[in-house]
């Protein structure tokens, strides 16, 4: 019955594991910096001048051969945007909700200049939009993609003035961007006169662009903002270019003298079919491939199969008994995440359960060298794995028969049990295992044949009985299912399982 130069920062914030019974050992050290990023400075010939990045990699970056999206976030500071943008992507690619993506947080030096297109009145500040779009297109984008795995798939993110560039950078070159997210871009009235008129002329003449726009606004703007902002959201409405996909959102105020930007909301909308839907069905892992290389069509570029989602279907294959397919897409898993956690566990849990023990101890092993801390439950499978395959009689007795057949399995064991100089174990739940094994594969007469070695082997003991009793109600002998489940009712009167099953087989 029973069956069983950088200064190098790259994002990780590392949680303190503890194991009992053993001494945690930490990379960090008391004092250590938790660090979301790294600085790096390229120096650019159209602006003349050298520009600060924030850089931050996805937490698996340096685990994978992936290539990854790029965010491009403007008016950036480590206080402020980029720590918020590195905590969203990170908790929302985790999640699969996103693909992970890399940050480039670029830092002002003369905001007004670089990211206005039009002069502020008054002042000389501004009208210098052009020149910085050339530096994203001529210098930032080409460094990236060169020392960085990049996919073909960029995002510029624009809080304050920097709102006023990204939608510049929309209708001007649409092409480097396929989504920009943003607050208000009509905040300045200068910008906003210069501004709109473009943006009404280019959407209105532009039959497809297969780009997003984001625009969130709070309410408590000044009206003449709201009201270039609710324009252009009513002109989208109406004469929308095919492919287009826009949402403007006017929130209540947040009560922030800095308003958060849009990050999470944004990339939500950008991405809504990148997590699996929830009514998904998954047969085999060629279905999750298969909804991903749609997806790719879609999105127009190649997305991958984020690990969360690939370790939620697995689990479901495993629970519908589906081992084989299961098996297939955890290693498909390891082939995109080669140190995923979830599939080296899960294909270790598996291959122990099939008795597969040499199989199952490479993949607890390999796991171990990933991470040895918190993970009690895999050191003790792991030498339970270990102490099978040295010790184990049923460990030797199911091999034989794997190789030569049941009656071979059977002269093991007399050969065992006769041995005064053996010293394997005999266990009873590693034998009913066996037997649930070979029931499993279809081998019921088999089953039968260690059942009845394990009453032999422990008499007194009611499951022993259940699960002989079991194999002959699924050969169809329904007298000896019946005497076996009467043995194991009178060895444990609380066996409902042997009480139902009498019932049914009362009634053949």
């Amino acid at each position: 019955m029973t069956k069983y130069k950088i200064n190098c920062l790259i994002v990780f914030i590392s949680i303190l594991f503890l194991h009992s019974g053993q001494k945690p050992c930490f990379a960090q050290k008391d004092g250590d910096d938790i660090v979301i990023g790294k600085y790096s400075i390229i120096h650019s010939s159209i602006l003349d001048e050298d520009r600060l990045l924030y850089i931050h990699l996805p937490r698996d970056y340096e685990d994978t051969q992936l290539s990854y999206p790029v965010l491009y976030l403007l008016y950036v500071d480590i206080y402020n945007y980029f720590a918020d943008a590195t905590i969203t992507t990170e908790k929302l690619g985790g999640t699969g909700e996103i693909p992970p993506v890399i940050i480039i947080g670029v830092a002002n030096t003369n905001r007004y200049r670089d990211l206005l297109p039009a002069k502020i009145r008054g002042r000389n500040e501004g009208g210098g939009a052009d020149n910085f779009l050339r530096f994203f297109e001529e210098e930032l984008i080409p460094h990236i993609d060169k020392f960085y795995r990049t996919k073909n798939f960029r995002m510029l993110v624009g809080p304050q003035a920097g709102a006023v560039f990204s939608l510049y950078a929309l209708i001007t070159k649409p092409e480097l961007f396929n989504a920009v997210l943003s607050e208000n871009p009509f905040m300045n009235p200068e910008n906003a006169d210069f501004l709109y008129p473009r943006a009404e002329q280019f959407f209105k003449n532009k039959e497809s662009l297969k780009n997003f726009l984001y625009i969130k606004c709070e309410r408590n703007e000044r009206p003449q903002n709201l009201e270039f902002a609710e324009k252009l959201s009513k002109l989208l409405e109406s004469e929308k270019p095919e492919g287009f996909r826009f949402k403007a959102e006017f929130k209540e105020p947040s009560g922030y003298f800095i308003p958060p930007i849009p990050f999470g909301e944004g990339l939500r909308m950008l991405f809504a079919e990148h997590k699996l839907p929830e009514n998904f069905h998954t047969n085999s892992v060629k279905d999750v491939i298969s909804y991903y290389e749609a997806l790719s069509e879609e999105y127009a570029f190649e997305v991958d199969a984020p690990s969360h989602m690939l370790t939620f279907e697995g689990d479901k294959l495993s629970q519908q008994g589906k081992t084989k397919e299961a098996i297939e897409l955890f290693e498909f898993q390891l082939s995109l995440y080669p140190k995923s956690l979830n599939a080296l566990m899960r294909l270790g849990e598996i291959y122990r359960r099939m008795g597969e023990l040499q199989k199952a101890r490479q993949y607890y092993k390999t796991f171990l060298t990933i991470r040895d801390t918190d993970v009690a439950m895999i050191h003790n499978r792991l030498n339970m794995v270990e102490r099978m395959i040295s010790s184990s009689a049923a460990c030797r007795i199911e091999q034989e028969i794997r190789k030569n057949g049941i009656q071979a399995g059977l002269r093991k064991y007399q050969m065992m049990r006769s041995d005064p100089n053996n010293e394997l174990y005999f266990d009873e739940s590693e034998f009913n295992a066996m037997g649930y094994r070979l029931m499993g594969a279809g081998k019921t007469d088999d089953a039968i044949e260690i059942f009845k070695l394990n009453v032999k082997l422990y008499p007194e003991s009611a499951n022993v009985y259940d699960s002989l009793a079991e194999a002959y109600m699924n050969s169809g002998d329904t007298e000896n299912a019946i005497i076996n489940y009467r043995k194991s009712l009178e060895l444990n009167p609380d066996n409902n399982n042997a009480k139902e099953m009498l019932k049914k087989l009362k009634k053949k």
